[in-house]
């Protein structure tokens, strides 16, 4: 059994934290040039009401954005907080520009990556700061900041109803606006052209956490420097031959196969590598909305369940079933102690109702250890880790519908 992601990145001590300005780096999305009058829906417990807020967007409109257009700028933020699970509220600062080719749609992006944060298991990778701060569960850019940065295309001819058809010669706002904050999430790579038959990988020379994931047939790794240095050719070649997202949930949800990237025979600055597949998940299929492209009439309003799988991967805690959720992730309540331990150490469950056992879990997301605990009075329980290496372990305690998780250092 491997831990999600979203738990096992609680493992790491303080670090040293480093921040990097991305503002401009972003993700440029197209109209295509087709008509369709197809609409993914939302799940039933968005229409009726039922799906309950995990997570705020505040938004951040322009002196330029329309009156008009902010009701499904607001619907596509109340959405994606129904599924997300971050305690700290994800700012949007969202622009209205002339782009001059009414085939532009949009751009988004993160205001800014960090990285050796308290939490994060590897500090050389960078992490946009909305899910860095889920992860870290506190603000770590200022209060006043946008955490993503979206700007808009005032030339396309938009639609900005947020029920029923979408008109055929309109471009659906609420799906171009749900698809931008996807990358300004994480789902962007930091893959960028330096010449015509070269690209590079990497901010300052380390990757972006997406990175990790993206691997070319059969099973090569673009985070491979030795076989794909940066900038190169070789890079080049890997990225516009075939390209998958190889994260273990995302591969999961995708019926056990590896995730297809867009990633065409010319490679295409702000959008190759950075989108689901095309012609793997056309439109009207409920994993659409990362394509690169939407055609006039087109309207999504679900993330779909391989998106999903790649943020989960990526480490963003969420909802998959907004009826039958997955556990809830309670982190940090968990009391621990001594700590570090050797041996054994005592956990304290003053929030845990029915604890029933307890899970050890290793950096790497592997269960080492399960033990069946039957707290004392005053909610109490010893863990035995005899047998356990040295090392930072997440503790897990199930509890109905919640995961209370904790922090151990073993010596």
């Amino acid at each position: 059994m491997r831990l999600p992601l979203f738990v096992v990145f609680l493992l790491s001590g303080l670090q040293l934290l480093a921040q990097f300005d991305s503002t401009g780096h972003s993700i440029t999305c197209w109209s295509r040039d087709t008509v369709t009058g197809i609409v993914v829906p939302p799940p039933a417990s968005i229409v009726d009401g039922t799906a309950a807020l995990q997570t705020r967007f505040d938004l951040i409109f322009t002196d330029s954005v329309p009156p008009e257009a902010e009701e499904s700028i607001r619907f596509a933020a109340d959405v994606w907080g129904k599924y997300l699970q971050s305690d700290v509220p994800i700012r949007v600062q969202v622009d209205w520009l002339d782009q001059g080719d009414d085939r532009i749609l949009a751009s988004a992006g993160p205001s800014t990556l960090y990285r050796g944060f308290a939490g994060v298991p590897d500090s050389e990778v960078w992490y946009p700061v909305a899910l860095a701060e889920a992860i870290f569960g506190e603000d770590l850019n200022d209060t006043t900041d946008a955490d993503i940065n979206v700007v808009v295309n005032s030339r396309a001819n938009w639609n900005y109803a947020t029920e029923g058809t979408v008109p055929r010669n309109r471009i659906d706002l609420a799906s171009v606006i749900f698809h931008e904050f996807g990358h300004g999430l994480g789902f962007l790579s930091s893959i960028d052209s330096t010449s015509d038959t070269t690209v590079s990988i990497g901010f300052n020379d380390r990757f972006i956490v997406y990175d990790l994931f993206l691997e070319t047939p059969p099973g090569l790794s673009l985070s491979d420097t030795i076989r794909f240095p940066s900038p190169s050719r070789q890079l080049l070649d890997a990225i516009i031959d075939r390209l998958e997202f190889a994260g273990e949930r995302a591969v999961e949800e995708n019926n056990g196969e590896l995730v297809p990237l867009f990633a065409p025979e010319v490679f295409d600055i702000g959008s190759s590598v950075s989108h689901l597949d095309e012609n793997t998940y056309p439109a009207g299929t409920e994993d659409a909305l990362m394509t690169p492209s939407i055609a006039s009439g087109e309207a999504i309003r679900m993330p779909g369940p391989v998106t999903l799988g790649v943020l989960f991967d990526l480490g963003w805690p969420l909802r998959f079933d907004l009826i039958s959720a997955i556990r809830e992730v309670v982190t940090g309540r968990l009391k621990v102690y001594p700590n570090p331990a050797y041996g054994s150490f005592t956990l304290e469950m003053d929030e845990v109702v029915d604890p029933a056992f307890a899970l050890l879990y290793s950096p790497d997301g592997r269960q080492v250890g399960r033990q069946a605990i039957s707290p004392n009075a005053d909610g109490r329980a010893r863990i035995g880790i005899e047998n356990l290496p040295a090392g930072v372990y997440t503790v897990v305690v199930p509890d109905g519908h919640r995961l209370f998780t904790g922090r151990v250092v073993v010596l």
